[in-house]
């Protein structure tokens, strides 16, 4: 004897409803370390400009006594440089990994240096999902403040990581701008051990290379 089943439209349009607002729900520790990690990644691209180096802004067209309105400001806060910097910053989260505290609050570091040092990483987790998490995390904010993004860079303050992930975008708390800070502090500083690092993606590298040496 068959049984069948007949789903209704409006409950197959709930269970849809549900699904969709499962996966477009924000994981707040993610969005807010991919924010912190934006920061970080943003002015350490505006440090590596030479504050010399110029670029005219203004209009290009000439008024009735012959000039232009032109202005040279320095390049490295330019809205041309922080538009060509923000398009390209989410890619840089595939250096990032996820640290927990001992507290139990999630933090996320940058787990190579820039300048080619060795670093230390302990109680480090690295895995390909956090680093397409945090990938379309900074995507998703980029796109949503993008208009405020450029402005607030421009200013140069000192607490941007405050005045964007916590008052703009509002995904940080300031105990969140502390974790991260200490975080990336530790793997500066602290001596490393490698029993202490999680790589879920050398790992499963290492495992299919086994299974190959099996098959041969």
């Amino acid at each position: 004897m068959k049984i069948g089943f007949v789903i209704s439209f409006p409950f197959l349009y709930l269970a849809i409803s549900l699904l969709e607002d499962c996966l477009a729900k924000r994981s707040k520790d993610i969005y807010c370390g991919a924010c912190l990690a934006l920061i970080d990644e943003v002015n350490w691209d505006i440090s590596q400009v030479d504050p010399k180096e110029k670029i005219q802004v203004g209009s290009f067209r000439i008024d009735s006594k012959g000039n232009q309105a032109l202005q040279e400001i320095p390049l490295a806060r330019s809205a041309v440089h922080l538009t060509e910097v923000l398009e390209g910053v989410c890619n840089q989260m595939s250096n990032y990994a996820s640290s927990t505290n001992a507290d139990g609050r999630r933090s996320y570091v940058r787990t190579n240096s820039r300048d080619g040092s060795a670093v230390s990483l302990t109680n480090i987790e690295i895995t390909g999902e956090v680093h397409s998490q945090l990938k379309f995390a900074c995507e998703s904010l980029i796109e949503d403040h993008e208009d405020n993004l450029i402005p607030a860079f421009q200013t140069g303050l000192d607490n941007m990581p405050e005045l964007i992930c916590v008052e703009l975008m509002d995904v940080c708390s300031k105990i969140n701008i502390t974790d991260f800070i200490d975080a990336n502090r530790a793997v500066r500083t602290n001596p490393a051990k490698a029993s202490d690092v999680t790589d879920d993606v050398e790992e499963e590298d290492d495992e299919e290379e086994e299974e190959s040496k099996d098959e041969l």
